[in-house]
């Protein structure tokens, strides 16, 4: 599954980039999230509360920062397990000044395999698709 956006946000790319990259600043806006655990500046693992119609449970995924480029880039790769399925997402961010804020330009990848991908990719974008959008609107919310 493909998904990518534009986002502008009232925050100046330094302290958007930073708060981004942060798991502690990003936690409150994870929908679903059980725990998170830091494991090095660049790696931190999360348990999420998920499912797709009656199927649900926790997802432990852990990312780590492939790519930074700081204050304009990053890419993000996680890989998580749970409810008898595996997940893999391949996430990036670009980040541009724009009106006293900035703009970020957004994408990800997620392939799902096991339980959860038997119920067919137009449930799993349609799930997908609101928790990124729960997240990108607290993120706006939180800077603005």
């Amino acid at each position: 599954m493909h998904f990518e956006g534009t986002s502008a946000i009232k925050a100046e790319p330094s302290e958007l980039y930073g708060a981004l990259l942060d798991p502690k600043q990003l936690s409150g806006c994870m929908p679903g999230l059980q725990k998170i655990e830091t494991t090095s500046q660049d790696e931190f693992t999360v348990v999420v509360k998920a499912g797709v119609s009656f199927i649900r449970g926790d997802f432990t995924i852990r990312f780590h920062v492939a790519e930074k480029r700081e204050p304009s880039h990053a890419k993000l790769v996680g890989r998580g397990t749970g409810m008898g399925s595996a997940l893999d997402i391949e996430a990036t961010m670009d980040i541009a000044p724009q009106d006293g804020g900035s703009s970020m330009k957004w994408a990800a990848d997620a392939k799902v395999a096991g339980k959860i991908a038997s119920l067919g990719q137009r449930l799993l974008e349609g799930q997908a698709e609101k928790i990124i959008r729960d997240m990108f609107d607290c993120i706006q919310k939180r800077f603005g």
